[in-house]
């Protein structure tokens, strides 16, 4: 019998990998679901790419034009928003699996990566929501960048790089486009390369040493159940995007603020926290999480074995980690759905 041929994916994946990896509890197929999202973005994006003005004066239209007129661009706008927002609670939860069994013992290179992808796919979303330039996304990423100005050091910098100036202006929507479409997509094959390339190299995911002994061929059992997980995921996006539209308001208005003006989802909670304290919700608390998530791997002075979850002498890590993602989703729901008008409390009911 001839030696089977090598393909492509057999250099994304170590020749052998752990039996208990391959049980859906040990991963929750949270990577594979993230690439997916990814790879479907890229094919809906190059697709509105090719119908996309970004001009103050016409983007609006375009998008209106992509969803009303455009065969089938409802549907790929709708997918794209789906995959996009998909694409940032998977990473979160990804980075929340990692984090509680332990994954990034031995492997804090790969951790960084991991931080660095999370990082670029929020600069995606954010820069992607301007791109529609209606009311609400205009008004937000003003919200938004008025936020990162609050950063110690180079937070005014920070601002002014993602507006193109010190306000929202001409070049704002164009230097959105530029680092949207232009600059953080290679960066995300670059680093999602170099996390892949980590993982084959270190022989695979973590896993305690009992199990590390028990190991199956990557192909064809590796192969099958990431096959299954990318078509589930897929399914479950087209199913999303069927049921979810894009969202598409008032065409910008600078004059008029929405009231409240909320940013982007994923950064109310800080917003939030700013609405209490300046100084600790918008510098003190955010630099402290961000610290704490970057050095994780150097605090954890546990003796467990990765791959495990919630081991005893890791608990406290874990619990700081929890109380840091629980009390951003406590802050992001009552930012979201908790604030009226002037940014008052009100009971939806």
């Amino acid at each position: 019998m001839s030696a089977r041929r090598r393909n492509f994916l057999d250099h994304l994946h170590p020749t052998q990998v752990h039996r208990r990896t391959l049980h859906p509890l040990s991963t929750l197929g949270l990577g594979i679901a993230s690439l997916t999202c990814l790879a479907v973005l890229f094919v809906t994006g190059a697709t509105l790419f090719l119908y996309y003005v970004p001009d103050q004066g016409r983007a609006y239209e375009r998008i209106l034009h992509i969803t009303t007129t455009l065969h089938f661009g409802g549907l790929v706008r709708n997918l794209h928003f789906v995959a996009a927002n998909a694409l940032l609670v998977l990473a979160v939860f990804h980075l929340a699996r990692v984090f509680c069994m332990g994954g990034y013992k031995g492997r804090r290179l790969n951790w960084l990566y991991g931080l660095g992808l999370l990082g670029l796919i929020l600069l995606a979303n954010f820069t992607g929501y301007l791109l529609p330039w209606d009311q609400i996304s205009y008004w937000a990423i003003k919200v938004g960048a008025s936020l990162a100005a609050y950063f110690p050091v180079v937070g005014v910098e920070v601002k002014h790089f993602l507006l193109g100036g010190a306000d929202i202006g001409h070049e704002t929507l164009l230097r959105a486009f530029a680092l949207h479409a232009g600059f953080v997509p290679p960066l995300l094959l670059v680093l999602v390369g170099l996390h892949l390339w980590r993982i084959r190299k270190d022989g695979g995911l973590a896993a305690p040493k009992q199990a590390a002994n028990q190991k199956l061929s990557a192909d064809p059992w590796l192969y099958r159940a990431e096959a299954a997980t990318a078509m589930l995921t897929l399914a479950a996006l087209l199913i999303l995007a069927v049921f979810i539209d894009a969202p598409i308001y008032e065409q910008a208005d600078p004059l008029h603020p929405p009231n409240p003006a909320r940013a982007p989802w994923y950064f109310v909670g800080v917003q939030e926290m700013v609405s209490y304290s300046a100084f600790w919700g918008g510098v003190v608390a955010p630099l402290l999480m961000l610290v704490f998530f970057a050095l994780a791997p150097w605090l954890d002075r546990s003796r467990s074995e990765p791959g495990r979850w919630f081991a005893g002498d890791r608990l406290w890590l874990i619990l700081i980690f929890a109380a840091i993602l629980v009390s951003q989703a406590a802050f992001i729901v009552i930012g979201q759905y908790l604030r009226g008008e002037n940014w008052k409390f009100v009971i939806p009911f």
